[in-house]
């Protein structure tokens, strides 16, 4: 598996008004939004130069209790050319995917996580482009 480049940050943001506030104090462009039901999230992607936010509103689901119910930093995402075959090849090695096949995501994605025990703490999505 090779990572092609940083896809987006997603930031938890409990509250629509904040992601508003975010979005103006940053001078940040929404480039598109779609609720995630799997997640339970409306996920707003900013327009960025190579990469994106994604401002994620849960309204209800594990994401909402994210940071104690405040929010913040969730999450790095990477572009690969294939979801499943990074997922094959992280639980070939014994690190296990936070779902068990390829989630739709917000746009034309498929995504998946590798669980923070496996990434060092840290929680990595990894995105496919579908261009559906």
């Amino acid at each position: 598996m090779e990572l092609n480049r940083l896809h987006h940050v997603g930031i938890v943001m409990n509250e629509p008004e904040r992601v508003e506030r975010f979005m103006q104090v940053f001078g940040l462009m929404e480039d598109y939004r779609e609720y995630v039901p799997e997640y339970h999230a409306m996920c707003i992607f900013t327009k960025l130069d190579g990469t994106s936010l994604e401002l994620i509103v849960p309204d209800g689901g594990v994401l909402k209790e994210y940071n104690g119910g405040k929010g913040g930093l969730h999450h790095i995402a990477f572009c690969v050319e294939d979801v499943e075959k990074a997922r094959a090849e992280f639980e070939a090695r014994g690190l296990n995917m936070l779902e068990p096949a390829a989630v739709k995501g917000a746009g034309p994605i498929l995504v998946n996580f590798l669980r923070p025990r496996a990434g060092a703490g840290i929680l990595v999505e990894f995105v496919e482009t579908t261009g559906a």
